[in-house]
């Protein structure tokens, strides 16, 4: 009588459970990205070169590159050694279309190495009028979580969600890194890896 108990219990606590998981538990529902870029490409420290995406020294000689640690890639900007008072490099991603119904978001990740001041920033725009001339287009800055200046070296920080909801038509995403070569407190590299937009 104990076992038929015992066994009646226990089916009766799976089942309850079952319905319950039914009613109660929704699962997510999956997006396909409309841009993934994790930069595997090309080798350790080469010139950074991914299809779609350029590049734009607004000042100084130093630029973006592709570097790779732990079988990980992804783009730098590092103007240590460049031997300019200011760099200043933009990254920009390929067009992006947001459809009709624009309801995309973006993420990516940023880390940061040997910053000590806020002057050496990464900063990320968002433009939709980018014709490949950066000066002439118009970039709005958006709200992200930045790696901390001073923080801990190559640490990647998840960027939170930031919405594509007031674009429309074709947009472009930019990185901007300010920095310098010749000032010690100012010639931190930030790194950009895992750009999505969904």
């Amino acid at each position: 009588m104990k076992i038929f108990f015992k066994n009646f219990f226990f089916a009766a606590l799976a089942t309850t459970a079952l319905v319950s998981c039914d009613d109660d538990t929704e699962l997510p529902t999956y997006r396909e990205p409309v841009m993934y870029e994790k930069f595997e490409i090309g080798d350790d420290n080469t010139p950074f070169q991914a299809e779609g995406w350029s590049t734009f020294l607004q000042a100084g000689t130093a630029a973006w590159t592709i570097q790779r640690y732990s079988n990980n890639g992804y783009a730098e900007f590092n103007p240590y050694g460049s031997n300019n008072p200011v760099n200043i490099g933009w990254l920009i991603s390929p067009a992006i279309e947001l459809g009709e119904t624009n309801n995309k978001t973006l993420t990516f990740e940023a880390s940061q190495a040997f910053t000590s001041n806020a002057n050496n920033k990464l900063e990320v725009f968002i433009s939709s009028d980018y014709n490949g001339d950066v000066a002439t287009a118009t970039w709005t800055p958006v709200t992200f979580k930045a790696p901390k200046i001073a923080g801990v070296n190559f640490a990647f920080v998840a960027s939170g969600k930031i919405s594509l909801v007031p674009y429309k038509g074709n947009v472009r995403v930019a990185f901007k890194v300010t920095g310098s070569g010749t000032d010690q407190a100012l010639d931190g590299s930030y790194q950009i890896d895992n750009v999505v937009v969904y």
